[in-house]
């Protein structure tokens, strides 16, 4: 019996040493880099307004559908929201909690963990991806119904600011 405590003791150390050995390894893995951000404004920028405008020439070209006066705007904010989304993911994927605005600096991210930052940056891309849904269904009734585009700037830049400051009670301590 006192071979089963002590080796359920000597299991648990070696248990309790391999995850500090992981801990340390990830926390030297991990680097600080503002490479994908720059490679995502760089995307973001060129396909915001190019993308949207060539699905609506495709569409009216060869497929003869019209969408009426608006669409690329509704798609351009469609593709925008879409977009910090992708970046969120990223943020999650990459766990550069450091990029978000209010968030831990690099040294405390690194410091804390991989499961620390991931659990942070998923509570930030939650946010974002309810915020995508309600966008998208704004804007399929906006289609429908024919809103102004002034109205669609309106009602998806608050959503974004709405959701921005939906995730400022999130702290990463």
């Amino acid at each position: 019996m006192a071979g089963g405590i002590v080796a359920g003791q000597l299991s648990g150390t070696a248990n309790a040493q391999t995850q500090e050995k992981e801990k340390m390894m990830n926390q030297q893995a991990y680097k600080k880099t503002y490479k994908p951000l720059v490679l995502w404004l760089l995307f973001f920028l060129a396909a915001s307004t190019l993308m949207p405008m060539g699905i609506n020439r495709i569409m009216q070209e060869h497929l003869k559908i019209t969408w009426g006066a608006g669409a690329e705007v509704k798609m351009i904010l469609m593709f925008m929201v879409l977009a910090i989304d992708g970046l969120m993911w990223m943020i999650y994927a990459g766990e550069y909690v450091y990029w978000i605005n209010g968030g831990p600096s690099f040294e405390e991210a690194k410091a804390a963990g991989s499961e620390k930052r991931k659990a942070y940056a998923e509570a930030h891309l939650k946010v974002f991806l309810k915020m995508t849904l309600l966008c998208c269904i704004y804007l399929a009734i906006s289609l429908l119904f024919r809103f102004p585009m002034g109205i669609d700037i309106v009602a998806i830049t608050a959503a974004v600011v709405g959701a921005a400051i939906k995730t400022m009670p999130i702290r990463f301590d």
